[in-house]
């Protein structure tokens, strides 16, 4: 059986503050090597549980954060930018024209994952781009990094298995795609303050809970994105919707909204990337 996992930093039990997401800064060294730790449980539980093939996609900031050679054996690791997909590159089955696989993956499991954009208490609540995106919906719903990316796995036809983050990320992983298995592996108090559960207690439940999730698979989810499909995207600049205004099939609603309407919602993401790196782009540093 043939498991993908998203893996992301913001969720990981011990993490609180940016400063901790970010190369260079004070506590990032220690996030990886939490990041590391988590990921091993989970891989540990799902091979233990039938996985036989592990692909990891390093989620987080640049996709440079996750080193191989600290992986389970024989974990093929996707690594690095810029990439199709970005958080799930390779879900298909391929990234860019190389096949990953020479079949489907069976499942997905988000690790490490955190709440949408706007959610007070979701500890380092974001989707996507921090300082660009203020709000995100994906027809008509607000969503973020857990809904964008179980709709592209849902256009390739892979049900999303396991969540796990906070008990913000976890709350909306079940609104969006149903009582799949999930683990809060920390509890929010703010935005940058959380109650940590055990080191040991919260790695073993990851170990457990992936092996649940291989059990239960009657509990996985295709989040198939309708036909067509919309996304309103509301930025805190409008110099940024200014910009992302230029991309084709793209409509202004108004001073800080666009949106974007397509049948194939894989264009649909990539449309969504490129608004955000050219938003990104229009980011005045002084003013």
């Amino acid at each position: 059986m043939r498991i993908y996992i998203s893996a992301d930093l913001e969720g990981v039990n011990g993490i609180v503050h940016s400063s901790q997401t970010q190369p260079g800064e004070p506590g990032y060294e220690r996030a990886v090597a939490l990041m590391h730790q988590e990921l091993a449980a989970v891989i540990k539980g799902a091979r233990s549980a039938g996985a036989t093939d592990i692909y990891v996609a390093d989620a987080h900031w640049d996709g440079r954060n996750l080193r191989h050679e600290l992986l389970p054996e024989g974990v093929t690791l996707l690594s690095g930018w810029q990439r199709p997909y970005s958080m799930v590159a390779g879900i298909s089955g391929k990234a860019a024209a190389k096949e990953l696989c020479d079949k489907p993956f069976d499942g997905a499991f988000f690790v490490g994952y955190h709440a949408r954009a706007g959610v007070a208490c979701g500890v380092l609540s974001h989707t996507y781009r921090a300082q660009v995106f203020l709000d995100v919906k994906l027809n008509g719903k607000s969503v973020g990094e857990i809904g964008l990316n179980a709709a592209l796995a849902g256009f390739f036809g892979v049900p999303i298995g396991l969540v796990t983050g906070d008990d913000a990320a976890c709350q909306e992983a079940i609104e969006l795609l149903g009582p799949l298995p999930t683990v809060a592996v920390k509890k929010a108090i703010s935005r940058y303050s959380a109650a940590f559960m055990p080191a040991q207690e919260s790695l073993e439940s990851l170990r457990h809970s992936a092996v649940e999730a291989m059990n239960k698979r009657d509990y996985w989810n295709v989040y198939f994105p309708p036909k067509p499909s919309t996304l309103q995207i509301t930025f805190f600049d409008p110099a940024m919707a200014d910009g992302a205004e230029l991309l084709p099939g793209v409509k202004r609603c108004d001073d800080r909204q666009i949106e974007i309407t397509d049948e194939d919602y894989s264009v649909l993401f990539r449309l969504f990337l490129a608004a955000g790196a050219i938003g990104a782009s229009r980011k005045d540093p002084h003013f």
